[in-house]
């Protein structure tokens, strides 16, 4: 029998009975989250498949694998990290989650449906191991760990969001891609003010040796993410080729773009202490940042 104790311990671990909601930036991207969704019954499906080689779509298809399988593991970790921030009483953060995991659901049933339109399926595990790898590299139940790992993962969305955007082989296609930017980039602006805030705990309770221990210790988890983005780019050489893609190019982006945003948070949770605020423009990441 589970005793009523025991039963308290669990709730008090879940429930607040008034959660305060005073972390205002993240209550902000809250809103945002709420007030910008949109839905794959919004994209015109009907707009002509421009005359594309079989070939290309071929290959556009095995180049968009990666795609489909990030969103919906993307889909699995976040909602996983729900319960661990209830757990945390940082019931803002749940708030945006619950928004973000909608965001990953809808982009799944958006490339779910372009595979449709193209007529083709996805590689197999079987015959893309690496892309399954590299996500099993993300996952974690420490929230800053597995915002490190998603921090690569939305990194590499948002640039191949962008190249396809700039690319503009099907007007569908762009559509969804300028769509999927604008939540990648809230996404990574949540990263940035978590990590912020975990941050300036970090200094203010811990000290300064121990918040720099722990982000060499996240330094080393986003240098171990990004190894996984390699393999998969490699397993799909010719075809990036074939669709205009850069591997080197997307290669040293991933690194250095998440690099100096995990840089740029870490210094945002150390400024945190002595007063300095995130400005409003700095919750919102561009592809360049």
């Amino acid at each position: 029998m589970v005793s009523l104790r025991q039963v308290n311990i669990v709730l008090m671990n879940i429930y607040k009975v008034l959660p305060d909601l005073t972390n205002e930036r993240q209550m902000r991207l809250w809103y945002q989250g709420i007030n910008k969704q949109w839905s794959a019954e919004d994209i015109d499906w009907k707009k002509a498949m421009p005359n594309i080689k079989k070939s290309k779509l071929d290959d556009l298809a095995k180049v968009l694998t990666p795609v489909l399988t990030g969103e919906q593991s993307a889909l699995y970790s976040v909602t996983g990290l729900i319960p661990v921030l209830g757990h945390r009483s940082e019931v803002e953060g749940q708030f945006f989650l619950t928004t973000w995991a909608v965001d990953e659901a809808r982009h799944t049933e958006l490339f779910t449906r372009y595979f449709h339109r193209l007529n083709r399926e996805p590689l197999s595990i079987r015959r893309f191991p690496s892309g399954y790898l590299f996500q099993s590299r993300i996952i974690s139940k420490d929230p800053v760990e597995w915002l490190t790992g998603v921090l690569v993962s939305e990194t590499l969305a948002q640039i191949v969001s962008h190249e396809f955007r700039e690319l503009d082989f099907d007007p569908v296609l762009s559509e969804i891609c300028a769509g999927i930017l604008d939540d990648e980039a809230r996404h990574l602006g949540f990263n940035h003010v978590y990590m912020c805030d975990r941050f300036k705990e970090i200094y203010e309770k811990d000290g300064v040796e121990k918040a720099e221990t722990f982000a060499a210790h996240l330094e080393k988890r986003r240098l171990y993410v990004c190894e996984g983005v390699a393999p998969i780019l490699d397993a799909l050489k010719d075809e990036l080729v074939s669709i205009g893609m850069d591997r080197e190019k997307i290669i040293y982006e991933v690194d250095n773009i998440t690099k100096r945003r995990l840089e740029k948070s870490i210094l945002a949770g150390r400024k945190a202490t002595e007063g300095e605020k995130i400005k409003d423009e700095d919750m919102i990441v561009a592809v360049g940042e």
